[in-house]
């Protein structure tokens, strides 16, 4: 939530190693609790070395469903439309079938599948420019994210409503991605990527000194990040055929981050 990559990957690599998945499989679990890994590259937009990591132990479905979210979401990003379809089929194929039983914690895993399904569908229809289909996947995602248990923590990774903020701005839907943001921030005080969104809002909805104040609290809750934002998240309207953070667009007045080199594939 702070925008920190470096200590992010860092810290699902010692979940990786401290947390080998045979012994998750021995103490009943479904594997969901390894799955960080998948979230933390879609968090930072690092869709090659998702698309490289090769398949779970298929013993471990919740294990199974991370790596068909993170996978499907990767492959529509780069526009591996087809390729990201078979992996939406595959999660699909898991929700209401194979998971009824299994859980992630305290949550049915059929639950979790149920808010991943519809945002590989959205990142299909984003990539595609389908705006409308992509806000309504979303918005079923959100939903399913809202359905879930409240408690210390979310058992989903990061909150639904940073990729609906920025889809309703690509779809020119200014108001509700305020909405959604300020929802969004009620739920998660402080976070950086909810209020640049609600920047990027209110200044598409000619609030200038709105948000002047937004990205002023912005700056403040990203001073120990080390990425650079241009949307709420990596989430863009048509494909991502950037190779590197520096080629996307920037957004000005912004703390410029340490230079970071990318992760080995299947990090």
């Amino acid at each position: 939530m702070q925008g920190r990559k470096a200590g992010t990957l860092a810290a699902v690599e010692r979940l990786a190693a401290s947390l080998p998945v045979e012994r998750v499989l021995a103490a009943g679990g479904s594997g969901w609790e390894l799955t960080p890994e998948y979230a933390a590259l879609v968090r930072f937009g690092l869709w090659d070395e998702l698309i490289a990591l090769l398949p779970p132990d298929a013993r471990a479905p919740g294990l199974r469903a991370g790596y068909l979210y993170g996978r499907g979401v990767a492959l529509a990003a780069r526009g591996r439309l087809a390729e990201a379809r078979v992996s939406l089929a595959e999660l699909e194929r898991l929700r209401g079938t194979a998971l009824p039983a299994a859980r992630a914690g305290t949550v049915p895993l059929d639950d979790l599948v149920s808010v991943a399904a519809p945002v590989v569908a959205a990142r299909i229809a984003a990539s595609e420019l389908r705006h409308a289909e992509a806000v309504a996947s979303l918005q079923e995602a959100v939903a399913a994210e809202d359905r879930l248990p409240a408690g210390e923590g979310s058992e989903w990774f990061f909150p639904v409503r940073h990729l609906l903020g920025a889809e309703l701005l690509s779809a020119g839907r200014a108001a509700e991605a305020e909405r959604a943001y300020r929802e969004d921030l009620k739920r998660n005080p402080g976070n950086g990527w909810s209020l640049f969104g609600l920047a990027a809002a209110l200044r598409a909805e000619g609030r200038n000194a709105a948000a002047a104040a937004a990205r002023r609290a912005f700056l403040a809750a990203w001073k120990d990040a080390d990425v650079r934002l241009a949307s709420s998240a990596f989430w863009f309207p048509g494909p991502d055929n950037s190779r590197c953070e520096c080629e996307r667009e920037a957004a000005e007045d912004q703390p410029a981050p340490p230079r970071l080199s990318r992760p080995a594939a299947g990090s």
